[in-house]
């Protein structure tokens, strides 16, 4: 008998608190998610990181890393979590162009003998012809040249980090913080209000 009445009042419980366990339950998933992504993502970005670091050693190629980003590159010491957010934000919820330069540079007229090929050629920009797609000015790729150092300092941060929990944090919170996750998780929560 003190089972039943045991099992009643969890029943009871379940169909008062429904919304808030199932609030729970939402959360935890999308915590679970969030910290598993920012796993994967760290373990990807720590070599592209490391590779970056590494061409500025002495070798005939190593301007065409260092010259713009050397500083980064000679930074040493662990980041604080607000850089590794900053960091993670960058390389993984931030698209090179942006859709800020996109949009500047939607209906300006080429630039008379712009030629993307010879602007890139003897830079480390040449390793990644798909970011000036349809570039024709030279501050519009002047300005994806400057996304790019940005995404490399971010690599160099999430580099010099390591698989540290503060990275795995940082990463997480980049991911719960995407625009797109906090619409969704106010659509969720909307509807368990509603129902």
């Amino acid at each position: 008998m003190r089972g039943n009445l045991g099992l009643m009042s969890m029943v009871s419980v379940l169909k008062r608190r429904w919304r808030l366990l199932a609030g729970i339950c939402l959360a935890g998933a999308g915590l679970y998610v969030a910290t598993t992504l920012s796993d994967t993502q760290g373990r990807f970005d720590i070599p592209y990181g490391y590779a970056v670091r590494m061409t500025c050693e002495d070798d005939p190629e190593s301007h065409l890393w260092s010259d713009r980003i050397a500083t980064d590159i000679a930074r040493t010491g662990k980041p604080s979590l607000a850089e590794l957010y900053r960091a993670f934000v960058t390389v993984h919820h931030t698209p090179i162009p942006s859709a800020a330069t996109v949009r500047r540079f939607a209906d300006v007229p080429c630039d008379a003998g712009f030629d993307r090929d010879a602007t890139l050629k003897g830079t480390r920009f040449v390793l990644s012809p798909e970011k000036f797609a349809g570039v024709c000015t030279y501050a519009q790729a002047a300005m994806i040249m400057n996304e790019i150092d940005a995404r490399d300092r971010a690599l160099l941060t999430i580099e010099r980090a390591g698989l540290s929990w503060s990275a795995l944090a940082a990463g997480a919170l980049a991911n719960l913080t995407e625009p797109l996750v906090l619409l969704a998780a106010s659509a969720l929560l909307a509807a368990l209000w509603i129902l």
